[in-house]
């Protein structure tokens, strides 16, 4: 993700570092479009007036707006977003050549955005939904069912049954 910052005045400009190592072409409004290979993603803190003044810089440095994607979520609604509900899906295990690693992410700015790291469950305990990692609380059944695995569907759900799962779930 490339932060807003490099559209400011003073600031590397990513588009231009882009265009030097990878080439761009002219569209027919003569506007500049980088390699077909190359895009930027903008998506932390995307809201209306943060895409006006992306596209209104990338404009006046005559790209195209083609260039870029903006992943949008809460600023765009609520202006709630993963770090207001301390909220995120993220990897936490990886197995490499048959070893499985733990993942996660421990920013020094900022521990609150720790993330849980390893192979995890998801149990019902004391009234209150607990994430634990998967060998702690085996007595527990796992709350996740697992529905989709390596491009397979394992368990199709109705929409009766998923509206149901809601319901029982709050």
């Amino acid at each position: 993700m490339i932060p807003v910052q490099v559209l400011v005045k003073g600031q590397p400009n990513i588009f231009d570092i882009l265009s030097e190592k990878f080439g761009y072409s002219i569209n027919k409004k003569g506007f500049k479009i980088l390699n077909d290979k190359i895009r930027v993603i903008q998506g932390d803190g995307v809201d209306f007036e943060m895409i006006d003044t992306i596209l209104y810089a990338l404009q006046q440095k005559g790209y195209s707006a083609d260039n870029i994607a903006f992943g949008s979520g809460g600023a765009l609604l609520q202006k709630l977003n993963r770090d207001t509900l301390k909220f995120a899906f993220k990897c936490s295990s990886v197995v490499i050549d048959g070893e499985r690693r733990d993942v996660f992410k421990n920013p020094t700015t900022d521990k609150g955005k720790q993330s849980k790291r390893g192979c995890l469950r998801l149990i019902y305990k004391d009234n209150a939904y607990h994430t634990k990692r998967f060998e702690e609380s085996l007595e527990l059944d796992d709350c996740l069912v697992e529905v989709f695995c390596n491009g397979e569907m394992l368990h199709e759900y109705t929409f009766d049954e998923i509206r149901n799962n809601a319901k029982t779930a709050t």
